[in-house]
């Protein structure tokens, strides 16, 4: 698929608690700290590519990076820079005293990229419709009604409060235009190149599926101001490192073992942000033997985490920290150390767990066979740049008698075969886990979306979930979340391998804005520096 935006089209684009105390109160966050400073415009920033799907809240792939492009043609109602919630299109908001209703003042003037107002019929429009036309990315179970009070006043009611109110609905719903995509049936079916119109800093320009590459324009009339990037293009770099070399694209993702040599290098700068990101063995539940948790506990001692990152891991400890049985990971201030300890390595209790599931070496090979009797062989389906910790996943469960297939599939292949059930166990994983816990259902999978097979289904965890959800006093959450991670250890719906250290090269010369997002990354917590903030400039 090749979208290139008409000439017509882009004439039409120009003419036609904790986090309560950012933008809330008698003292209300100031919009200073969004402005857009004098500063050396940039005319063309070049970044490595890959196909995220069409920028529409509806045709965007549902993964960090497809959301990183959405971002940049739509704005959300408040946004982060690297110290907390900051205001974008509502300068200023409060909740009641309950947190069951917020009150948002959108900025005065503000314009959809054909020049239409945009008002707070729009963005009541735009949370009527997602409700009408859900898309996985966006929870928003939690909305009893949002009402237009005046032009520039929307007020929304909740069920019940909800903590994590601002992270994952104002900072991550895309505010659509009401005069554009009320006319669209089903917007899941629908790619035109027209529908892509927002507020955002840049309007897209052409997008080829085939190469992954996107090319994005600054908006000129942005409510900030002309952004200080003038054009955005992601290009194919099938080795990012050697085109950042090369000069093909100014910034990348580099190993922790390159991290040195780029440091010496005058052109780049390294920067490096949390481990909020989790390479993690899923476990299929539906299907024998994983069903049984003995089995799934079983693989946990089979598995050394820290062996693994030494093994497969570029830079070793200095590339990833190894996975805790409870999720959360050591960067996040909500992590327990205790769950994290759990099932140290022990082949010895790995076998004895599975032979109490029916699972053992009847026949003297070596090799386990299920409760009937039959060699047990597992397929294991794993992403194509995680082949080598596969291969280290499959001699270390050999060891404990289980043998397994490894099938290397991309992303959008292995996502489909984990939400259709069709595999054993699969090497996957996601970003999320640095903002607030109560984001992420079972910690770590984006509630009824892509990634769900992951959420205990014991009754008491869920009580606890729903707790945290509701529970305004920080101490008290920070309990619930210690037990469930202790309980989410023990059901172990899947097991966290480890936690990427990123490293990020980029060349200063030209550009040197980046920055790390606040409480976890971008939006709901995605741990990319491409936050467009830093695209626009910023004080």
């Amino acid at each position: 698929m090749r979208i290139k935006v008409p000439a017509l089209t882009l004439v039409a684009v120009l003419t036609a608690f904790s986090l309560l105390a950012a933008g809330c109160g008698s003292e209300p966050a100031s919009s200073s700290q969004t402005e857009t400073p004098a500063a050396q415009e940039v005319a063309e920033l070049r970044l490595p590519g890959g196909d995220w799907g069409l920028p529409t809240p509806f045709t965007f792939y549902p993964r960090g990076p497809g959301y990183v492009h959405l971002s940049l043609v739509y704005d959300t109602l408040i946004w982060k820079d690297d110290k907390g919630v900051i205001p974008w299109l509502a300068e200023k908001w409060e909740p009641d005293a309950q947190a069951t209703a917020w009150t948002f003042i959108l900025r005065p003037g503000l314009k959809w990229q054909d020049g239409q107002p945009l008002t707070a019929r729009d963005v009541v429009f735009t949370f009527e419709y997602l409700k009408q036309h859900p898309v996985e990315w966006f929870n928003l179970g939690m909305i009893r009604s949002v009402e237009a009070r005046d032009e520039r006043t929307v007020v929304f009611t909740l069920k019940q409060p909800y903590m994590p109110f601002l992270q994952q609905v104002a900072g991550n719903v895309p505010v659509i235009p009401e005069h554009i995509w009320s006319q669209v049936a089903d917007p899941r079916q629908e790619a035109r190149p027209e529908l892509v119109l927002g507020s955002g800093p840049y309007r897209l320009v052409s997008y080829d599926q085939s190469q992954g590459a996107y090319a994005y324009e600054a908006n000129p009339d942005f409510f900030l101001g002309p952004p200080r990037v003038k054009k955005l293009l992601f290009v194919p770099a099938g080795d990012q490192v050697a085109a950042l070399q090369r000069g093909d694209v100014h910034a990348a993702d580099i190993p922790a073992t390159l991290a040195e040599q780029f440091r010496q290098d005058q052109r780049f700068e390294v920067i490096s942000g949390p481990a909020f990101w989790v390479l993690k063995l899923q476990f299929n539940l539906d299907k024998a033997p994983f069903a049984d948790v003995r089995v799934r506990q079983a693989l946990a001692y089979a598995i050394d985490r820290e062996e693994m990152v030494r093994r497969a891991v570029p830079g070793g400890t200095a590339g990833a920290k190894p996975g805790s049985p409870g999720f959360l990971p050591p960067d996040s201030s909500w992590h327990d150390p205790e769950a994290a300890a759990l099932y140290p390595p022990d082949p010895d209790k790995a076998r004895a767990l599975l032979k109490e599931a029916g699972i053992f070496d009847r026949n003297g090979d070596g090799l386990a066979e299920d409760a009937a009797g039959k060699p047990l062989r597992l397929t294991l389906l794993a992403l194509a740049d995680y082949t080598r910790e596969a291969e280290v996943l499959k001699l270390m469960l050999r060891e404990a008698g289980l043998e397994c297939e490894v099938k290397a599939l991309e992303t959008k292949t292995l996502d489909g075969l984990i939400q259709a059930g069709q595999y054993d166990l699969a090497l996957t994983g996601h970003g999320g886990l640095g903002g607030d816990p109560a984001i992420i259902s079972g910690f770590g999978v984006f509630r009824g979306g892509a990634l769900s097979p992951g959420t205990p289904t014991e009754a008491a965890y869920g009580g606890l979930a729903q707790q945290l959800l509701r529970e305004p006093q920080a101490e008290r959450r920070r309990e619930i979340c210690r037990q469930m991670q202790k309980l989410y250890a023990q059901s172990l719906p899947c097991l966290p391998l480890y936690y990427p250290v990123w490293y990020f090269a980029c060349d200063h010369r030209v550009f040197s804005g980046w920055f790390f997002t606040a409480e976890g990354g971008i939006a709901v917590g995605i741990p990319m520096f491409y936050n467009k903030l830093a695209f626009v400039g910023r004080q």
